[in-house]
Parts: structure tokens; C-alpha cells; sequence
């Protein structure tokens, strides 16, 4: 697949996922390698995509991908920590938390 078929998925995908089609963007978001995708939002709403679908591993895995490709983000630190709460992991909730706070400490999120 090249990157122009991509750039129309992942639109297609984006505007499901505004539709609140959240099957729809998840088929679409199964036929897409996001190991190549370098935006974090993309891979952002990429993860909302498979936790509205209740596949958390799998969101989990990409807001990985996406806190490699921007490590300092407090939004993906904040959800990277909500999803390992509705996962149950508080140890990994907790070290999100940490890290939250060193990076924003006058955050009030």
C-alpha cells in the first residue's frame, strides 16, 4: 500500500471516528500499519478507536507508539494512565501519574 491509499484511509478513518462509526473506523484501522505512522494525534485517535471498541491492549500499544514519537506529551501520559486504570494495572497507572507530574506539575489535570 502506498502512502497516498494511507493518507485516504486514515481520513476516512478520522471522519468515522467523528461520526462516532466506531466499527467502521475500527475495519479501517485494522488494514493500516501504524508502525510507519510518525503523527502522534493520528495515533491518538487510533488508540480512542480500539478502546471505544474495548480492545485496551491494542490501544495501549499504539499510545506506545505514539509516546515514543513525542515522549513529553502530557495528553498521551494522561491517557497512556486512564487506560492502564480501566485495565486495572495501578502500577503502571501510578508510574504514569509520576511522570505526569514531573513533566506538568502545575498541571491541573
Amino acid at each position: 500500500m502506498d502512502k497516498h491509499e494511507d493518507r485516504l484511509k486514515t481520513e476516512q478513518m478520522l471522519q468515522h471516528l467523528a461520526n462516532k462509526s466506531y466499527e467502521e473506523a475500527l475495519n479501517i484501522a485494522e488494514s493500516i500499519d501504524w508502525k510507519k505512522v510518525k503523527n502522534a494525534a493520528v495515533l491518538c485517535a487510533v488508540s480512542e478507536i480500539y478502546e471505544y471498541n474495548g480492545d485496551y491492549e491494542k490501544s495501549r500499544d499504539v499510545l506506545f507508539m505514539a509516546y515514543d514519537r513525542s515522549p513529553d506529551s502530557r495528553k498521551i501520559i494522561y491517557r497512556l494512565g486512564t487506560l492502564a486504570l480501566k485495565m486495572g494495572d495501578l502500577k503502571e497507572a501510578a508510574d504514569c501519574y509520576e511522570e505526569f507530574i514531573a513533566i506538568a506539575p502545575k498541571d491541573p489535570n
